[in-house]
């Protein structure tokens, strides 16, 4: 008996194809399966309501999909999508490397639910997650560090974007109105003999904000990916003096 392919040998396995008109295909089936998640979170995506959205019965979306694990590798997969070919230019690692960051994080706000599909199925495994990781991996290719140190830094960096998404998405689902929680918590509960610290940092302004929710998160972003870029220069340039 033929052993069945599991959900990842699928995902290596499937075809582009054309989108029919009508009629189910596997590319119909994943992009319903990404609008339901973009709109409603991933929770929301079933079997029952992809097929219900195109309005097909259940079943007939095995003919495509073998179940729902492989689907949700699927619409990663086609959420994520291939690198940009002009993404890394040899120019210089820091500014490929900050590009190369950049253009994840920002396809990851795109689609949130990404990242619960990181925490269900590991460490990149498909051929577009892979190819992501083999784009930053490039970024790093004209520098001295060893390829211990390339992935360290690429992990390092990749911690920070999931650090951005993880906070972001947190304060989004908690967040019922306009009143800064802060603002709260500063003026009416804390005791500031108790947190001088942290009441110097709030008086002096270390957790305002402005009118623009997203140039406020896109500056604090910023403001870590670069620290760490600073850091991986320091040692770049060790290496390059011979030190280290």
């Amino acid at each position: 008996m033929e052993r069945a392919m599991s959900p990842l040998e699928a995902v290596w396995s499937a075809k582009p194809s054309a989108e029919p008109r009508e009629g189910l295909s596997l590319t119909r089936i994943v992009n319903t399966a990404i609008e339901i998640a973009n709109t409603d979170g991933l929770g929301a995506v079933s079997m029952s309501r992809v097929a219900k959205s195109l309005g097909f019965t259940t079943m007939s979306l095995y003919r495509h999909v073998g179940s729902k694990e492989e689907l949700v590798l699927h619409m990663q997969e086609a959420a994520v999508g291939p690198p940009p070919a002009d993404l890394v230019t040899g120019q210089g690692w820091r500014a490929d490397l900050e590009r190369w960051s950049w253009t994840v994080v920002r396809k990851f706000r795109r689609h949130p639910w990404l990242l619960q599909t990181l925490t269900m199925f590991g460490p990149p495994a498909t051929p577009h997650q892979l190819s992501w990781l083999d784009h930053g991996l490039r970024a790093l290719g004209p520098t001295p560090l060893d390829e211990n140190e390339k992935v360290a830094a690429i992990l390092l960096v990749q911690a920070h974007s999931f650090a951005d998404l993880t906070f972001h998405a947190a304060g989004a689902a908690t967040a019922t109105d306009d009143t800064d929680p802060y603002e709260t918590l500063f003026t009416r509960v804390i005791d500031p003999t108790r947190f001088p610290a942290l009441m110097a940092a709030f008086t002096g302004g270390g957790f305002a904000s402005t009118d623009d929710p997203e140039a406020d998160r896109d500056w604090l972003y910023q403001f870590g990916l670069q620290r760490i870029l600073d850091g991986v220069q320091v040692l770049v340039e060790q290496r390059l003096s011979g030190e280290g």
